[in-house]
């Protein structure tokens, strides 16, 4: 830790529905940062500041955001090191707490950890007791993950230094399935071993067949429900398409809260997207228009501008039915690695397109 500016984290405040960003200052402060928050939805890529060596530890699609954010030197590749956690999706904290209520028989309080496993989401009670309902129960009960990380089809985070998690580990040891990805990577895990910190062994080719096959089932579930969030969108003609995105778009109210919330939507106040009329009465808002093109090739599906928008339009989607297009023409999928230039910075477009 010493070694770095910051080391940035998000810690649990009361519930296991709210935490907060902080940068840890000393080893021991990372034993209170143990340990599962699904229902704290916090976007990190933020947090890097440019000029500052970072560590910090992310989700899949926060690591994409940076990578992204690395290609358009928002920040330096050499200055942070990149700590990733698979996901198989995250929960929204409100629904989540209801979900509780509703399905679980528990209150908020009353729970002091949670792990999804095997398919499951487990709450543990102030009593020691463990209560575990079936993910795919839960979402059919209108429940469960995010919409965005239902489809999100990038679960192990190997555009990290480091990329960890439970899967392929062995059941009932309080164990981390570590994949070294990078140089770096490997030398910050030598230190911890050198250091004492960490115990280490190969893990067995019947627990990396695990961890694969976890990972394999993961994204056979984000296909299908891509197929029922996005797939009657692509489905639709063009005139019935651009009739639907307009009747989603009709309630904005222009509060541009989707803007600022985009982890990797940089510009400034004077960009394209806002270089319009405030009256704009388009049948599509300029500025939804500009900002589906511009986000098309970096979009990383984090959700966060559906997370934020006070009259509850599914921004997400429609930026993801657009990004998953282009990507679908051009083979460039955003945020997954630093040497892969997007195609419109290198000139290089599909004919037709």
């Amino acid at each position: 830790i010493d070694d770095y500016d910051d080391v940035i984290v998000i810690r649990k405040i009361g519930t296991i529905f709210e935490g907060s960003v902080v940068s840890l200052s000393s080893a021991d402060e990372t034993k209170r940062v143990q340990g599962a928050l699904h229902s704290v939805c916090i976007e990190l890529s933020h947090y890097i500041r440019k000029g500052r060596k970072t560590a910090i530890v992310l989700k899949p699609c926060d690591a994409r955001a940076v990578i992204e954010n690395i290609k358009r030197n928002h920040v330096d590749r050499d200055e942070v090191l990149l700590i990733g956690l698979n996901c198989g999706g995250t929960l929204p904290p409100v629904p989540a707490m209801n979900m509780l209520s509703s399905q679980y028989d528990l209150q908020p309080d009353d729970v002091v950890k949670e792990e999804i496993d095997k398919g499951n989401l487990i709450f543990t009670t102030t009593a020691g007791d463990e209560v575990s309902k079936s993910i795919d129960d839960l979402e059919a009960s209108g429940y469960g993950r995010r919409e965005s990380c239902r489809y999100c089809d990038v679960k192990i985070p190997t555009m990290c230094d480091l990329a960890c998690g439970n899967w392929g580990t062995p059941s009932g040891k309080n164990m981390t399935f570590v994949e070294v990805c990078t140089t770096q990577g490997m030398d910050v895990l030598t230190n911890a071993i050198d250091a004492g910190a960490v115990d280490v062994k190969e893990p067995s080719e019947k627990l990396s067949t695990i961890r694969t096959k976890v990972e394999g089932a993961m994204k056979k579930l984000a296909r299908t429900w891509d197929k029922k969030l996005l797939g009657r969108m692509r489905d639709m003609d063009e005139a019935e398409r651009l009739e639907h995105i307009q009747r989603t778009l009709a309630p904005c109210i222009s509060c541009y809260g989707c803007r600022k919330a985009c982890p990797v939507c940089k510009c400034s106040d004077d960009c394209k997207c806002m270089q319009f009329a405030p009256d704009d009465v388009y049948p599509i808002s300029l500025f939804h228009s500009i900002h589906l093109l511009h986000l098309m090739e970096s979009c990383i599906g984090c959700g966060n501008c559906t997370d934020v928008c006070p009259v509850d339009i599914p921004l997400a989607h429609l930026h993801q039915l657009f990004a998953r297009s282009y990507e679908s023409k051009t083979g460039y999928k955003p945020g997954m690695s630093v040497d892969d230039v997007p195609p419109l910075s290198r000139g290089d477009f599909p004919e037709g397109y």
